[in-house]
């Protein structure tokens, strides 16, 4: 084992909170070293919807937007509900603006309408939502090439596909790791300050079933490399994971049965069921028994997401017609509709068929149960009033072929994580800040900024902020200043 230079700061993982640690902390004249296991920078940028929020920002300002870091504090505090951090959750507020300005310096490519009230979550009280064209990857891009620069320019050590076995101890400090690579060989670095950023767990379902027990089985579009090595590599300190209790699904992605766990990513047409707020819905949702759970057009994004956790296996199907699938926007979002009928001939998510009795056939749910489910709705969208409360029942289900769209709620995120103080050090057991070590982005957990509820941009822009934050403050201490 050959043992590397004394460094500053060690940054394990180059995601989202790893990377503007690692350069803001170069930037500041620290040495820094970053080890990532995968194959790439980027973490669960590559998989992420890539939403962040922020108030007062110079965007908003251009846009005579009158908003404070206050009232986004209140909006987070309001929506999350238990059990957020509200310490981490206000250092979250005030660092968003100067994230979003950062992001925009270095020239990222907003959408235009930004800062926006975007859908897929519940609204705040004011437009504080920003997004790229090409949702995380537009952050990843617009970092990497001064990435790159920093690393070949030599301002930032990094080793790739390599990773940390064990963090190493002097006088109860956390002093350096040991970092193995691909080949098998290790070698020891000394390090004045110790950062994860590897992400979350929930790629492993050893840990979704430690951490996150309620989920009924591991079904995720998380990074491949989410596997929760900040707490392996903790346990000996005896961490205490917290918010073991908390689990919101994400509403769905669809899957095979040959997908072993895995929903498909987005970037491979992952599709998700589009918020009531983005379109008028045409089809109808049922359970596994062929029942309808909810109705379709519910505004809250919060309550569709609790009511697919009472699922079974969180499993639910669009059943749809001929009409529903060419009557206006595509009912799956980022599809268009021969994608569906494609899906549909491949049968593996999607079926098709020229009655309701022969589509629950194909569909795998109850025949009985599915046509009376679908006279009832034809009835409701005759007298114009749902026994559910659909506000505008107006597609019947009437013209063959029939659809069934499979669809899986997923663990796409980690909501139990490693405990923080307010200066994001790690604490033991006991609550005592372990010294020389802190921890950055999904590694914190979810329900620690967002609670029992997904707030949107909650998790990226935390984040990225939390990551430039410790890079500043671990150089200044390294230096002196």
């Amino acid at each position: 084992m050959s043992t590397s230079a004394n460094i500053d700061i060690l940054v394990i993982g180059a995601g989202t909170a790893g990377l503007p640690c690692a350069m803001e902390a170069a930037s500041a004249g620290a040495s820094v070293l970053v080890v990532e296991k995968g194959d790439d920078i980027g973490g669960t940028l590559w998989y992420s919807g890539g939403q962040m929020s922020a108030a007062a920002t110079r965007r908003q300002r251009a846009m005579g937007i009158d908003d404070s870091v206050e009232e986004h504090y209140r909006d987070i505090v309001r929506m999350a509900g238990e059990p957020v951090d509200k310490s981490l959750v206000r250092r979250a507020a005030e660092l968003a603006p100067q994230t979003i300005d950062w992001l925009e310096d270095l020239g990222f490519p907003f959408d235009p309408s930004c800062p926006a009230l975007a859908p897929e979550h519940e609204y705040y009280g004011a437009p504080r939502t920003y997004w790229g064209p090409e949702a995380g990857i537009s952050i990843l891009k617009t970092l990497r090439p001064h990435w790159d620069k920093m690393v070949a320019d030599g301002g930032i050590g990094f080793e790739l596909r390599s990773r940390v076995v064990e963090l190493e101890v002097d006088a109860n400090r956390v002093c350096g790791a040991v970092i193995e690579d691909q080949t098998g060989h290790q070698s020891r670095v000394r390090a004045g300050a110790t950062v994860l950023a590897t992400g979350g767990y929930a790629a492993s379902p050893q840990m979704v079933a430690e951490f996150t027990p309620q989920a009924p089985a591991l079904v995720t579009h998380a990074a491949e490399t989410s596997t929760g090595d900040a707490i392996s590599l903790t346990r000996k300190f005896g961490t205490k994971i917290r918010n073991t209790d908390v689990y919101v699904p994400s509403l769905g992605g669809f899957r095979a049965e040959t997908d072993a766990g895995r929903i498909r990513p987005w970037r491979d047409g992952w599709g998700l069921v589009g918020s009531a707020r983005m379109r008028a819905p045409r089809e109808i949702y049922v359970d596994s028994h062929g029942r309808r759970f909810i109705n379709e057009d519910e505004p809250s994004n919060d309550r569709r997401d609790f009511a697919i956790r009472q699922l079974d296996r969180e499993l639910f199907w669009l059943i749809f017609d001929s009409t529903a699938l060419v009557a206006g926007e595509c009912l799956i979002m980022g599809w268009e509709n021969a994608d569906i009928t494609s899906a549909a001939d491949a049968g593996e998510f999607c079926w098709r068929a020229e009655t309701i009795p022969e589509l629950a056939a194909v569909a795998g749910l109850d025949a009985d149960n599915l046509a009376k489910t679908v006279t009832d709705y034809n009835t409701a969208v005759e007298r114009g009033v749902d026994p559910l409360g659909r506000h505008a029942p107006d597609y019947p289900l009437q013209t063959p072929p029939f659809y069934a769209f499979r669809f899986q709620g997923c663990a796409g995120l980690s909501w139990a994580g490693l405990t923080v103080d307010d200066r994001l050090r790690v604490l033991d057991a006991d609550n005592r800040p372990i010294d020389g070590l802190y921890a950055a982005g999904e590694v914190l957990g979810m329900a620690s900024l967002s609670g029992s509820a997904t707030v949107g941009g909650m998790s990226v822009t935390p984040a990225l902020s939390f990551g430039r934050w410790l890079g500043q403050q671990l150089a200044a201490e390294s230096s002196g200043a």
